[in-house]
């Protein structure tokens, strides 16, 4: 028997709980947890739009506190609608688990377990790769700091957050108590993006583990050694073999549409708000670059592109994989040797490939397939609008 939380999900199960969205474990303290943690995630826009209010901002000032509004829309969709779906990912979780104990066969056990590992090794990597850029993030704000206390200048200098990100309450008195604000919205905003994204990637991992499995069970169903003069003794177990491949194959399909169901409303938001923030962020590193500003200026938009683009480059390469295993098991039904099958299983071979006709995708909104050619489309959106607003600055 496979126990999926204890092999596969143990870090995804940390992440989740450090963040109060472990879906197993939802006591009142953990949905306060929860409340709290999106409070400071909500405060921390809210406490940026007096800016644009109480200050005489320029065209860059303002495209500078979108980038980071927008960014902080991102985070806050991103755990709010997790948040709503709890109990509908803890149902899926659960039927996930169920679908993967039935298995009794050693190759398919070994197939879904590979996968596993898979997952687990995604996640590792990202946490990596994450926890790498934040400290870089962090520790290139303490060296900014540093520096401006080691090597002062003959000049006035305005805090490193600026008019941008100015309080009703004003920022030059508190600014002590503005940069932890925001710093703590960003470390509990991309830490639960983190545990969310691994997640769904390691849970549609088990299901292109189904997908494998069904390949597996139709090529499987032919070893069977075939007379010429075949009759319904032989073609029974040819015929069960392929019911089964078709009803782990219809529960794969139902368990990735059933997640992405869910998070339809919350992907295609992030989409948009995903190619926003990019081309803000592209124009704020673009000025930075080619003026004379200081370039610790492009640290938070340099951090924010990076987040983005390995989040959505990871989102569209699963969507791709889905779509990828479940090709393979109509090769696998064309590459049969169905002449040689009775009548009967002919038949049902033919009933499993019309359903080529209907392809299977991971969508979002209903005008987004999660797929390298998606990918491509987002960074020419991206690039469009950050063209425009260059020649409109």
């Amino acid at each position: 028997m496979i126990c999926l939380e204890a092999e596969y999900f143990t870090l995804n199960r940390i992440l989740l709980q450090s963040i109060a969205l472990w879906p197993f474990q939802q006591s009142k303290l953990v949905q306060f947890q929860s409340i709290i943690i999106l409070t400071i995630l909500i405060s921390a826009i809210v406490c940026q739009i007096p800016a644009f209010m109480t200050s005489k901002l320029s065209f860059k000032d303002v495209l500078k506190a979108l980038s980071r509004i927008f960014f902080l829309m991102i985070l806050v969709v991103h755990y709010g609608s997790f948040r709503i779906n709890i109990k509908s990912i803890k149902k899926l979780m659960q039927r996930l688990h169920c679908a993967c104990t039935k298995l009794t066969d050693k190759t398919e056990i070994a197939i879904i377990q590979q996968y596993g590992w898979e997952a687990k090794r995604y996640t590792a990597i990202l946490v990596v790769g994450f926890s790498g850029e934040g400290c870089a993030f962090f520790l290139s704000q303490i060296a900014v700091a540093f520096s401006d206390v080691v090597l002062p200048i003959n000049e006035s200098r305005l805090p490193r957050l600026q008019k941008t990100t100015e309080y009703i309450i004003g920022e030059q008195n508190f600014f002590p108590l503005i940069l932890p604000h925001i710093d703590t919205a960003m470390i509990i905003g991309v830490i639960s993006w983190i545990a969310m994204g691994t997640l769904m990637i390691a849970y549609l991992q088990h299901t292109c583990g189904m997908f494998k499995i069904a390949c597996y069970r139709i090529e499987n169903a032919m070893e069977i050694n075939i007379p010429k003069n075949s009759n319904l003794k032989i073609g029974r177990p040819i015929s069960e073999k392929i019911i089964y491949a078709v009803n782990i194959h219809r529960e794969a399909m139902k368990l990735s549409e059933l997640l992405i169901s869910r998070f339809d409303t919350m992907y295609f938001c992030l989409t948009v708000l995903a190619v926003i923030t990019l081309s803000l962020n592209f124009f704020e590193i673009s000025e930075t670059v080619t003026s004379k500003e200081k370039i610790t200026e492009a640290i938070f938009p340099t951090a924010s592109v990076l987040v983005i683009i390995l989040y959505v480059f990871f989102a569209n390469f699963i969507g791709q994989n889905v779509t990828d295993h479940n090709n393979e098991i109509y090769n696998a039904a064309y590459n049969m040797r169905w002449y040689k099958c009775p009548l009967h299983e002919q038949r049902l071979i033919l009933v499993l490939l019309q359903r080529k006709a209907k392809e299977f995708h991971l969508t979002c909104g209903g005008l987004f397939i999660a797929s390298f050619e998606c990918l491509a489309t987002l960074v020419k959106a991206t690039m469009s609008y950050f063209t425009l607003i260059y020649s409109a600055r």
